[in-house]
């Protein structure tokens, strides 16, 4: 039986916890904000703010959905 070796975007993504990042939702949209949690489904941002200045409290965005992600704190 051989060991699973864990996911690096999983890993990545788990480092950058609590950290602002930058996500690019379907190469069009791009949201700054705090990475508070994700799953296989879903990335959780929170303190959110768009390029055109539009804010908000959380953001839940389908890992699908997801062009890139930038870590920029």
């Amino acid at each position: 039986m051989s060991e699973e070796k864990p996911y690096l975007a999983d890993e990545t993504l788990k480092r950058w916890r609590n950290k602002k990042v930058v996500v690019s939702i379907g190469g069009e949209h791009l949201f700054t904000g705090i990475l508070k949690d994700f799953d296989e489904e879903v990335v959780v941002l929170e303190d959110v703010a768009d390029f055109t200045g539009n804010k908000g409290r959380e953001l839940l965005v389908k890992i699908d959905g997801i062009s890139w992600v930038m870590l920029i704190e």
